[in-house]
């Protein structure tokens, strides 16, 4: 099979599998993914500052709902940030936080 798929080009095999009707896609790179057409026409990949790392791409939300929108509202998290207001939700207090955080439960 090898030696068959290496005498044409993909694009020659995607276009002739897709004459016959079979379903077929090529296998991008990342750097083929971003740069491709149609993500960028259905703007799936957008790019925001994060406030250490610097410019980042990343993916939209799959889903788009016209009543209920989503969106990246922040940036990813660092190591341990949300770790207070998790544990406090979990209805930790301050001294139960302390306490795990000196037997080194959490960082």
């Amino acid at each position: 099979m090898a030696e068959i798929l290496a005498t044409r080009t993909s694009d020659e095999w995607l276009a002739r599998l897709d004459a016959e009707g079979v379903p077929c896609a090529p296998v991008l790179s990342r750097r083929g993914v971003i740069e491709h057409p149609q993500v960028a026409a259905n703007g799936l990949i957008v790019e925001d500052e994060h406030p250490h790392a610097g410019p980042m791409r990343q993916p939209r939300p799959a889903a788009r709902f016209s009543e209920t929108p989503a969106a990246i509202r922040r940036p990813a998290p660092l190591l341990g940030e949300h770790t207070d207001e998790v544990l406090a939700e979990l209805g930790l207090d301050a001294d139960a936080v302390a306490g795990l955080r000196s037997r080194n439960v959490v960082g």
